[in-house]
């Protein structure tokens, strides 16, 4: 009775043991995916953050004065997009910045998302301009 008592006791200190362990490696017992406890804007900025190149050299493409851009990630938005009809519209992240360390200056662009993607990765659909190169508040070329 007493060695059926011990042996439960230490499968249920493995067990909890195992448990734990699998919970600090962030792993399922289950399957063998890695568990991902953030948003899916949380996933969708990661991913953002993670192909950067792509949107800096869509900024650089709008001008070939811009030398360097910057960008705002603290600034990034999640909108609507569309004049109301169910046909037109669609999900788009905007992202801000500013260019050649100039204090004032500011573009945003718009990131397409496709239809049903919102909580996968790659789910951009195409990179739009969402507003032109400014500082002060004047158009980048604009004396």
């Amino acid at each position: 009775m007493k060695k059926g008592r011990m042996l439960m006791l230490a499968a249920a200190a493995a067990l909890v043991i195992g448990g734990t362990i699998l919970t600090v490696q962030n792993k399922s017992l289950f399957t063998d995916g890695i568990f991902d406890l953030r948003s899916p804007r949380e996933k969708q900025l990661s991913y953002l953050k993670a192909h950067e190149k792509e949107i800096v050299d869509f900024v650089k493409s709008l001008n070939p004065k811009v030398e360097s851009v910057q960008i705002a990630w603290e600034e990034t938005r999640w909108e609507e997009i569309g004049n109301g009809t169910p046909q037109d519209g669609g999900n788009v992240i905007r992202v801000f910045g500013g260019f050649n360390h100039i204090k004032d200056s500011s573009w945003s662009v718009l990131v397409y998302i496709k239809d049903g993607k919102n909580n996968e990765e790659d789910f951009i659909e195409g990179i739009g301009s969402g507003s032109p190169l400014r500082v002060g508040g004047r158009g980048f070329d604009e004396e």
